[in-house]
């Protein structure tokens, strides 16, 4: 207690709180009224981004959004999607005019593509993203965020080490009751000591990458560790698979609980009790859209397309995420008004793209290599329409026949002319973020 008091403290000084914007949120109890809220902001950003940023001015002048200082939200939908080239290409006519009167920084995408993004956020932003992700926990979750034990497994140098260790993170580490274990780090030996860690400090909440949460309960498993079982594990940054989910929750002996966010526009959508994502709508308005960029059904895939509602700095409207997700229904069981979402279902260059266009989702490819126990680790890559590679870590010689399995099937959704490359690796590199890519697709759509 005395702890979260200070770190209280701390956040005043700073200019961190978010009571305020907290208690609007917990006002919005029916979906009127977060309708409402969301119109407001929507008509704030986008006036802000006609008066301030060049790039919207002229979109906004050519489709007639605004007339009188007045938003036609009807007409929302007309603004073009934002895509990561044009960000590139507009650069500071994505800019707000009024930067200098605002706390704002740089921050950058990660680019496991090989094409990072920079941009620009503020503190006002900042702190709805905060706010969202502590509502996730109270509210959906019912955790108590930063005053339980946590243990994070992550990746990010510049997140968890920039400057290095010093005295000063290792007081707000204490004083928020984190450990931090590096993801970017993950031999055996690093593992064994990890499962050391958690078994000793006996954390309340586990939180980190899906793909290494599901490498360390792998390495449990094989080696016979028994695990201590926190109150809930969360898992974020990366697609979590079925098979991920089911392993984590059987090592851990408690239940997964999926998180959705970016660099670019901060905390989207939290899982709650009932297994849905909640669009955490207050501080981004998110659309479903298929491939002619209209509105998906509930239970239809499609792309995320994000527009902020809080960073006026460099405003991201109807911005093309690159990734992919299911629509959930309007209701949820839990009974939180927020929409949601059945799933993230992926990095669009996550799925393989035909000649014709078709996707073929990354999982189908990876269930493939699921309960293969000569099988360390692996990779499926898209080198072009019809060229796809494996990377493999054997653990043991692979016997032929489960070769020609694995081909036969791959060729069946790729086509039979497809050319499958076998290749032997001793170890698979994770992005420059410490993310573990299980499929990728080098083919531009």
């Amino acid at each position: 207690m005395i702890k979260k008091h200070v770190l209280n403290a701390l956040s005043k000084i700073r200019g961190n709180t978010f009571d305020r914007e907290y208690l609007e949120i917990k006002s919005l109890d029916s979906k009127s009224k977060l309708l409402e809220f969301q119109e407001r902001y929507l008509k704030n950003l986008l006036l802000h981004a006609y008066q301030n940023v060049p790039y919207y001015h002229d979109i906004f002048d050519e489709i007639g959004i605004i007339k009188n200082n007045e938003i036609d939200l009807s007409r929302f939908t007309e603004i073009p999607v934002l895509t990561k080239e044009i960000i590139r290409a507009q650069d500071e006519k994505l800019i707000s005019k009024d930067l200098t009167t605002r706390k704002w920084y740089y921050n950058s995408s990660g680019g496991s593509t090989g094409e990072p993004l920079r941009f620009i956020q503020d503190d006002v932003y900042g702190k709805w993203g905060n706010v969202a992700f502590y509502y996730w926990y109270k509210d959906i979750l019912g955790i108590d965020e930063p005053s339980v034990k946590k243990v994070i497994l992550w990746g990010s140098e510049r997140d968890l080490f920039q400057g290095g260790l010093g005295w000063k993170t290792k007081i707000m580490n204490w004083l928020a009751n984190t450990v931090f274990l590096n993801s970017f780090k993950m031999t055996e030996e690093d593992m064994e000591r990890y499962l050391s860690t958690i078994n000793s400090y006996k954390p309340d909440l586990i939180r980190g990458y899906a793909g290494s949460l599901y490498e360390l309960c792998r390495y449990a498993e094989r080696e016979g560790i028994k695990v201590y079982s926190p109150k809930i594990v969360v898992s974020s940054a990366e697609v979590l698979s079925d098979e991920m989910r089911g392993e984590i929750e059987k090592v851990f002996g408690t239940k997964v609980y999926d998180y959705y966010g970016s660099r670019e526009t901060n905390n989207l959508a939290g899982e709650c009790k009932a297994g849905l994502m909640h669009i955490l709508a207050f501080h981004n308005y998110v659309e479903i859209l298929n491939d002619s960029n209209q509105p998906v059904k509930e239970g239809e895939e499609g792309k995320v397309i994000v527009t902020n509602l809080h960073n006026y700095s460099m405003p991201f409207i109807r911005y093309e995420i690159g990734d992919m997700a299911v629509l959930g229904p309007e209701k949820c069981q839990c009974g939180n008004i927020l929409p949601t979402l059945r799933k993230i279902s992926g990095r669009i260059t996550n799925h393989f793209v035909k000649e014709n266009g078709t996707l073929i989702h990354g999982e189908y490819f990876t269930h493939l290599f699921y309960l293969k126990d000569w099988i360390k680790s692996f990779q499926v890559i898209q080198e072009d329409y019809q060229r796809v590679k494996i990377l493999v870590v054997l653990e043991r010689i692979m016997e032929e026949s489960e070769k020609k399995d694995i081909e036969d099937k791959i060729k069946l959704v790729m086509g039979k002319d497809c050319q499958i490359i076998w290749e032997f690796v001793d170890e698979i590199r994770k992005t420059p973020q410490g993310k573990y890519l299980y499929t990728k697709s080098l083919v531009r759509r």
